[in-house]
């Protein structure tokens, strides 16, 4: 009998630790969600790019939101972001307060309806065009509470053009 006991009060210990370490790994994993999907910072030499919110679908707190929004030339079409100025061939980086992730960062450039998706160097860099002009990009990414896209605009000028006379 006393056998039983010990064993009972063994059971329930474990049962109470391993209840406590959930609760503790679950209150962990909660303090971490975002109540928004995180921002990027497109930069360029200290200066960082104008973003514009696209389309997302994001959870938090067990409810989930998506919004659909027009494709990226008509948002910056109507809100006209300052472009970020970089010189031709200039290499550009995105970063997230909380990393997306793993290989699911997209940068993709639209020319009209078409895109393009850029290739990334070291997972977030990535090359400004040669030639001088406006270039429309879209940033996305993946998250544990889903995706979200950022529309931005560069100037590429021409760093001769910049010089004044």
């Amino acid at each position: 009998m006393k056998k039983v006991g010990i064993a009972a009060q063994l059971y329930l210990t474990a049962v109470l630790l391993l209840t406590g370490c959930q609760n503790s790994f679950f209150n962990q994993a909660k303090s971490q969600e975002l109540a928004q999907p995180p921002e990027p910072n497109i930069a360029w030499k200290g200066k960082s790019a104008t973003t514009v919110p696209t389309s997302s679908c994001w959870q938090y707190e067990n409810e989930g939101h998506c919004i659909d929004k027009a494709a990226p030339p008509e948002i910056i079409g109507e809100i006209k972001p300052k472009p970020l100025q970089v010189n031709p061939g200039a290499v550009l980086s995105v970063t997230f307060t909380a990393p997306p992730e793993e290989n699911s960062l997209r940068v993709t450039q639209w020319i009209g309806t078409k895109q393009i998706e850029q290739l990334l160097e070291n997972g977030n860099q990535w090359k400004a065009p040669d030639q001088p002009g406006w270039y429309l990009f879209d940033v996305r990414g993946q998250w544990s509470q889903g995706d979200a896209g950022h529309a931005f605009v560069i100037e590429v000028r021409d760093t001769l053009r910049m010089s004044p006379l």
